[in-house]
């Protein structure tokens, strides 16, 4: 016995000594490996290679750093995410669990604006090094980096891919591998990427997205513009804080890092002189996406025309300011969050539309260049400039209010018949609690018939959007089926399951045509044979004649038309298919 406690005492040793050892030799090899070296003030931007190379380093050298592969992207890719835990706890739900917040930045969803890629690796490693005391801001906070979202745009790497933007010298391609603007794909979630990013976003569940990019548009004095979330489409308490706590701290930290900086430039006219818009956050866009989960979630558009080295380091202070904030009050966020899920949860009244209050203002400074129309050479017209010779400073108004224009009631339950696998993967993909029936059931439930809607002439991303859909409503038993899907309305993800199914919503599934087999008719009627039928219809429906022969008189064209007359008849018939224009997505309540 004593033997062989000293044999296994012996290789407990020898064992932590191999590993140690190991370890050495791994530190000592990323020592030698040459460092990638960050050139944004040269006006270059690291390439996926270099970012990916650059973030690995670091985790093989920190043990409190990991690089992480979620899933594939649509170029063949995966999609990586690189957290750094003060704890070494690598854990999602082990962290949410012990408080910790999770701050999430996601770079690179166009390519071609990749101040964010830059400014992710230097802000990584500046937190690893401890400089300037950032890493004594982490003990509360996880940092999640996805370096690259759109790895396919990153590869497409080219100088001539932004013709109206000021560096660096090389960008990426806006559309991904399958040629599509991933940041327009949140709602439909066509791609891998986004299907992926779905993963971690839902096992990190971050309280504060950080979505980085560089704008286009108007010309103005600022390097750092924000679009934030909208606080009239978050919780009350989110709202509440947002508007009287994290957006002033934000503010001013970029204030006091030297680049200040100013709501995005949405101009109300020409000019931004005119006033500038707060616009709402639809779940195509990541603003809209984060905002469905009660993530407080923020897009930073850096100024196209200013330096490369400028847009990164602005980005960087952000960043930064957003891990200051977390430490300093994080207690808030995870407090209004926490209440806005209960919130959430029991609410049952959504505003699923709204249109801007353009009676309503505030003025904000604003300081800009004067803004005059000079002659073009080339098109013998004139053409716009703004005279950076001529800088101001002054108060303009800034929309931000929104007119409720339609609010819906949800039922205790959506019902979706199986046969919609495509809409039930993505449910369930963003952390939607279904329930399966059971047995084969009738149930009486509230069907949406679309009775008109609009589209889109030209492909937006791939689909061909509906828009000012509206519907009639009619309580009908329907037969469904063992397997088919019960989608509750209790749940944290309610305000997901409503702007996705509810068919009037502007970035339902609808609108993005999931549903757009039931808009076809499928069955048919010989003009000869039906006449017979609809002869008997009229003879035995005095009602029905009456309104018939009250559109013959009425319509001229109607009435010189026979199929439209037996069209009209067939509709009423009981042979005319109750499925064509039904939303294929039901609301049932239990009382």
């Amino acid at each position: 016995m004593k033997k062989f406690l000293a044999y296994f005492f012996y290789s407990v040793i020898a064992s932590l000594v191999l590993i140690f050892i190991a370890r050495q030799i791994v530190k000592e090899s990323v020592k030698k490996m040459p460092e990638v070296i960050l050139r944004y003030e040269d006006n270059y931007s690291l390439t996926y290679a270099e970012t990916i190379e650059a973030l690995r380093a670091l985790s093989k050298k920190h043990l409190t750093a990991k690089l992480l592969a979620y899933g594939n992207t649509d170029i063949g890719q995966p999609l990586h995410l690189f957290v750094i835990s003060k704890t070494k706890n690598f854990s999602p739900s082990a962290i949410k669990e012990k408080g910790f917040r999770v701050i999430m930045v996601n770079n690179g969803i166009h390519p071609g604006e990749p101040c964010g890629v830059d400014a992710s690796v230097k802000l990584a490693r500046d937190i690893l090094a401890n400089k300037d005391g950032l890493w004594e801001k982490m003990d509360s906070t996880i940092l999640c980096i996805i370096p690259i979202y759109n790895v396919g745009g990153a590869l497409n790497r080219s100088p001539y891919t932004r013709a109206n933007q000021n560096g660096p010298s090389e960008q990426g391609f806006r559309a991904n591998a399958k040629n599509l603007d991933l940041n327009r794909d949140y709602a439909p979630m066509k791609s891998k990427n986004a299907q992926s990013f779905a993963k971690i976003f839902h096992q990190w569940k971050p309280d504060l997205l950080i979505d980085t990019h560089t704008t286009n548009g108007a010309d103005y004095q600022y390097v750092m513009t924000l679009i934030p979330p909208h606080a009239q489409e978050l919780p009350p308490m989110l709202g509440s804080l947002l508007n009287e706590d994290l957006e002033p701290f934000l503010y001013n930290s970029m204030k006091e890092s030297g680049y200040e900086m100013i709501p995005y430039v949405s101009p109300m006219g020409q000019s931004p002189e005119n006033g500038l818009q707060l616009f709402l956050n639809s779940p195509r866009y990541t603003t809209g996406y984060g905002r469905l989960f009660n993530t407080i979630t923020f897009t930073t558009e850096a100024h196209m025309f200013k330096p490369f080295k400028d847009r990164v380091l602005a980005t960087y202070e952000f960043i930064k300011a957003s891990i200051n904030y977390s430490n300093d009050k994080g207690a808030l966020l995870t407090k209004a969050k926490d209440q806005s899920n209960e919130f959430i949860k029991a609410q049952k009244e959504f505003t699923i539309r709204r249109m801007l209050d353009t009676t309503r203002f505030e003025e904000i400074e604003f300081k800009g260049y004067e803004s005059e129309y000079i002659d073009s050479k080339i098109t013998g017209g004139k053409r716009l400039r703004y005279n950076r010779d001529k800088p101001f400073t002054k108060n303009i108004p800034y929309y931000k209010h929104y007119l409720p224009k339609l609010t819906i009631t949800t039922p205790d339950y959506y019902v979706i018949p199986q046969a919609w696998n495509e809409v039930i993967f993505r449910l369930t993909l963003n952390g939607v609690k279904v329930e399966r029936i059971e047995r084969d059931t009738l149930m009486s439930v509230e069907s949406f018939y679309i009775t008109s809607y609009d589209t889109q002439p030209r492909p937006y991303n791939g689909n061909y959007l509906h828009y000012n859909v509206e519907v009639r409503t009619e309580v009908q038993s329907i037969q469904f089926f063992k397997g088919d899907y019960l989608v509750p309305t209790n749940q944290v993800t309610n305000l997901y399951i409503v702007e996705m199914l509810e068919p009037q919503a502007d970035d339902s599934f609808f609108a993005w045509n999931f549903f757009d087999s039931v808009l076809q008719r499928k069955e048919y009627f010989s003009p000869y044979v039906f006449e017979d039928f609809a002869e008997k219809m009229l003879n035995n429906d005095a009602e029905l004649r009456k309104e018939f022969e009250s559109k013959k008189k009425s319509d001229k064209r109607f009435a010189s038309n026979s199929y439209s007359q037996l069209t009209y008849l067939y509709e009423r018939s009981p042979y005319f298919e109750k499925s064509y224009m039904r939303y294929p997505v039901y609301r049932l309540n239990r009382n």
